[in-house]
């Protein structure tokens, strides 16, 4: 799936592209999609491999959505979906100073992962998720081509997708 949006949020438009990049499913990129409409404001990078921006110079791994500064420090670090502990607390290792914030489909998904990271003693890391059966309720409306409008911040989301309402509030896990 390949998911082309035009985005209407508070007042600026943006396009959007996204592709599978490596083995992405479509809920992945489904929720990359939500994780970009949350920071809208900021006007995220989305990545697609650590070669593209120089502050992953170097790196065998990269964000979902990345936010730098002018000294090419990352400064947020967007995770969607599962990924695992090591990834994570190299991300943490190594960018000190980036704020870090991971969106889970599902609660459950996003409390386990909360619990593994207290279990490793990384307290860094931002674990948000949609709350229960709002994420499908968002798939359902996530085409391959997608006119969005409305208003969006970190958390909350008042749209028009594709001619359908949808509001949802994410809940902090951690």
């Amino acid at each position: 799936m390949k998911i082309r949006s035009t985005l209407h949020l508070d007042g600026k438009t943006f396009p959007l592209q996204l592709f599978p990049v490596l083995q992405e499913t479509d809920d992945h990129l489904i929720l990359k999609l939500a994780a970009f409409v949350f920071f809208h404001a900021r006007e995220p990078f989305v990545v697609t491999s650590p070669q593209q921006h120089a502050a992953l110079a170097n790196q065998d791994f990269f964000p979902d959505l990345m936010m730098a500064d002018y000294s090419n420090q990352v400064t947020l670090w967007v995770q969607c979906g599962k990924t695992t502990l090591h990834k994570l607390s190299k991300v943490t290792n190594r960018f000190r100073d980036a704020r870090i914030w991971m969106l889970m489909a599902q609660p459950h998904e996003a409390r386990q992962m909360a619990e593994n990271l207290e279990e490793e003693g990384n307290n860094r890391i931002e674990v948000w998720s949609f709350q229960y059966g709002e994420f499908e309720r968002w798939k359902k409306l996530v085409q391959e081509q997608n006119d969005i409008i409305g208003e969006a911040n970190e958390t909350s989301m008042n749209l028009v997708i594709n001619n359908e309402m949808f509001m949802t509030e994410l809940q902090r896990i951690r």
